[in-house]
């Protein structure tokens, strides 16, 4: 085979997957799917006072409100092939302003920031940290 077809066809190569990685990359709006999915998973059985259980179905009964909070709280870099997702969320702004003095007494993080690329129509965590 001659050097040229061999680069011709590694561009063509290449070329594909950057098309594949263009027409795959998840939405925003899947993102904010995906992270109400990694709260029930990851963050309700967290949740102290006996509260974990009840967890899920709140996190379901409040989807539409929970996305607009993760909506707001989220960077989101597009770069074409993939996109870059940085979330910062604050369970204190989701407690009524009321109970929020009560906070200290509950053993939870103040925020949580969650770093995501999105590629080929999935999501991929790549850091998550809980600064004290």
């Amino acid at each position: 085979m001659a050097k040229w077809q061999i680069i011709v066809g590694g561009v063509g190569v290449l070329a594909g997957l950057g098309a594949l990685c263009f027409w795959t990359n998840p939405k925003s709006e899947a993102f904010e799917t995906f992270a109400i999915e990694r709260v029930k998973d990851e963050l309700c059985p967290q949740v102290p006072l006996g509260l974990a259980k009840d967890c899920p179905r709140l996190v379901d009964e409040n989807q539409p409100m929970l996305k607009g909070w993760i909506r707001q709280n989220t960077q989101t870099q597009n770069y074409g092939l993939f996109t870059q997702y940085e979330t910062t969320l604050s369970v204190r702004e989701l407690v009524p302003e009321p109970a929020r003095p009560f906070l200290g007494l509950v053993p939870l993080p103040e925020s949580y920031r969650l770093r995501t690329i999105g590629v080929l129509g999935r999501f991929v965590i790549y850091g998550a940290e809980s600064p004290r």
